[in-house]
């Protein structure tokens, strides 16, 4: 899990499943808002919004 207090918007994360996506808000220091960028399983899913919690990041890239 990554401490998301330090994460600002525009980062880029690395979450699981090999999704990249970049941080467009951090909501309550335990959630954050992405845009996906890169889905290898759902390629198709790029460039839409998501929540991601915490657990779901494995590192700032």
């Amino acid at each position: 899990m990554i401490e998301l207090s330090g994460v600002a918007r525009g980062n880029k994360l690395r979450l699981v499943g090999g999704v990249t996506a970049e941080v467009l808000e951090i909501v309550n220091d335990e959630w954050a808002k992405v845009r996906l960028i890169e889905v290898p399983d759902r390629a198709g899913d790029a460039g839409t919004e998501e929540l991601c919690h915490a657990t779901d990041i494995i590192e700032v890239v």
